[in-house]
């Protein structure tokens, strides 16, 4: 595999199974808030300007308006569409969760944690989302329905600082930063299936039909190039 650096300063990123969205800090603006959004061609790499509510949609769904009304700093937060069409939002810091109805109302707050240490970055699975704890080395899933922990993974250094999650299919991809690797775990064998090495500890990555995205700690991009 090799890896192609497609943009740097980047800011934060989203994807569903179609398309690849980032958002790249703008070096013109006195704001160093500021940003531009872009959508990615997966096949030709090829990126386009898109405004920032179409990319808000990429990440929060149909609660992208209610979510960025409503949250202090929505670039920076870690997103989470529901299956019912809902979002869950977690703050940068202290684990803060948001939770919006189909259409955006919003429904609760309360701080998901594991072991007394918050969540860093979350995926939903049916009922449930998943969320990783960097102090803990380790996964843990927790039921929306139930409102309690029904599963941890991790443990004997399987990952090391897990931070970003993303999920594919019955794959969570899991960026350890500890390591400089992002592990595929199997929702189904629940177990690490494979393990993808990177030039520097990853925050995020995601799968976008043949390409794998990887947003690294220092802000920069990369790409798999099947040249």
């Amino acid at each position: 595999m090799q890896l192609r650096l497609l943009a740097d300063s980047v800011l934060d990123a989203a994807a569903d199974a179609h398309t690849f969205g980032y958002a790249v800090r703008d070096t013109k603006a006195v704001d160093a808030a500021f940003a531009s959004f872009f959508f990615c061609d997966w096949e030709t790499l090829e990126s386009r300007r898109v405004p920032e509510a179409v990319y808000m949609q990429l990440k929060f769904g149909g609660c992208a308006a209610a979510a960025a009304a409503w949250l202090a700093q929505p670039l920076r937060c870690k997103a989470a569409i529901l299956p019912d069409g809902g979002c869950a939002a977690l703050e940068p810091a202290g684990g803060m969760l948001h939770l919006f109805r189909p259409g955006g109302d919003h429904a609760s707050s309360f701080t998901l944690c594991y072991a007394d240490v918050a969540a860093h970055d979350l995926v939903a699975q049916e009922d449930s989302l998943w969320f990783t704890v960097p102090e803990r080395g380790a996964l843990a899933r927790f039921s929306l329905n139930q409102r309690e922990l029904t599963l941890r993974a991790g443990g004997n250094g399987i990952f090391r600082l897990p931070r970003g999650i993303t999920r594919n299919a019955d794959t969570l991809w899991v960026c350890c930063a500890g390591s400089n690797e992002a592990k595929a775990f199997s929702l189904t064998e629940l177990e690490v299936t494979e393990t993808l090495e990177l030039p520097a500890p990853p925050e995020k990555i995601f799968r976008v039909y043949s390409r794998m995205f990887a947003l690294l700690a220092d802000g920069r991009l990369h790409v798999t190039s099947n040249k």
